[in-house]
């Protein structure tokens, strides 16, 4: 999914039912509310970390509020709550995992260790995971690795929401594409979609009953559309035409690998009890086999760049000290940790 957020103008009213959390408050809530739908203690923390980093970055269509698709997805089945993944490193620096169709960061996390080694083996490797759900916020995965020294990056795919190449329905997944690179400083990353928009953006949008910018959707008689409810029951656009659809296409080819179903094959993220099953890949380079001057080099050229012209590529924000949720967000967790 992309993880744009759609803009939104706040009341004072809604500001003020806001709750204001810190992070380990938050953390704490998210895990119980993870075991309250079902899920381990290996569910519960990875997801409750993934969503509330995504939080605290400042990406909240991937953050708190998206964990409630994955509590509802144990909960109905379609998301394995208590996965075993299986690791297999099968060449030096080729790994892949099986996600035994739980969260993907849970068998993510499970691999990591094993594609770092071979990485630091062999200067790069390479990791595949299938049956999975889909991946919340990509950048999750890219920057993990860059935190342990690596240029990294990510793909993965989803459900088929995107129409592509003059088709008047979904044929692909908004199949997000994310790179991190590592610094002492704190990684620098960007996430971005082949969709013109966030899957989740679009149904925002068809709640609050907002229409949507034109070129972001069609409806489900294929033709363009301001409507975000029709959208929903449409197909989302590619940004840039057919250069976004070679991205969704590329994008999937590499998360579906080690046999991650295709987008057109998974089933849906949001109803039923089957999984979508869909892949995971990440590429991890070790920086000084290469030149190891590389790391330093690539920031002050990133530092000059946002000296001279202002394009700071993925600039390092500062973490706030708490953020706020919607109450209706914060109330939902708070039932299902109960």
């Amino acid at each position: 999914m992309n993880h744009d957020e759609f803009p939104v103008a706040a009341s004072a009213t809604a500001a003020a039912a806001d709750r204001s959390i810190e992070r380990d408050a938050l953390v704490d809530l998210c895990g119980r509310a993870v075991r309250g739908a079902g899920g381990s203690s290996d569910t519960a923390r990875a997801l409750a970390e993934a969503v509330v980093a995504a939080e605290f970055r400042g990406r909240p269509a991937v953050g708190v509020a998206h964990l409630l698709d994955f509590l509802r997805a144990i909960s109905d089945g379609r998301l394995h709550g208590d996965p075993s993944p299986v690791v297999e490193r099968r060449r030096t620096s080729i790994v892949v995992a099986d996600a035994d169709r739980g969260a993907a960061q849970v068998a993510f996390a499970r691999a990591l260790p094993t594609a770092l080694d071979g990485a630091r083996e062999a200067g790069v490797a390479a990791l595949s995971i299938r049956n999975c759900f889909p991946a919340g916020e990509l950048a999750h995965y890219a920057l993990a690795a860059a935190r342990a020294g690596f240029v990294a990056l990510a793909a993965t795919n989803s459900p088929a929401l995107l129409a592509a190449y003059g088709s008047h329905v979904p044929i692909t997944g908004t199949n997000p594409l994310a790179f991190a690179l590592p610094h002492p400083d704190g990684p620098r990353a960007f996430d971005q979609a082949a969709s013109e928009t966030a899957w989740v953006s679009v149904r925002q949008a068809a709640e609050r009953g907002d229409p949507i910018p034109a070129g972001w959707a069609l409806g489900p008689d294929g033709a363009p559309t301001d409507d975000a409810s029709a959208a929903l029951a449409g197909a989302l656009l590619p940004f840039g035409g057919v250069k976004g659809a070679n991205v969704a296409v590329m994008v999937e080819m590499l998360a579906t690998l080690s046999g991650g179903a295709f987008s057109v094959d998974a089933a849906p993220f949001d109803r039923g009890s089957v999984s979508p099953a869909v892949g995971l890949f990440l590429l991890l380079l070790d920086p000084s086999a290469f030149d190891p001057g590389f790391v330093e080099r690539a920031e002050a050229h990133h530092r000059r760049l946002a000296a001279e012209h202002g394009a700071d590529f993925g600039r390092r924000k500062p973490e706030p000290a708490t953020v706020r949720l919607p109450a209706a967000v914060h109330d939902e967790l708070e039932e299902w940790a109960r």
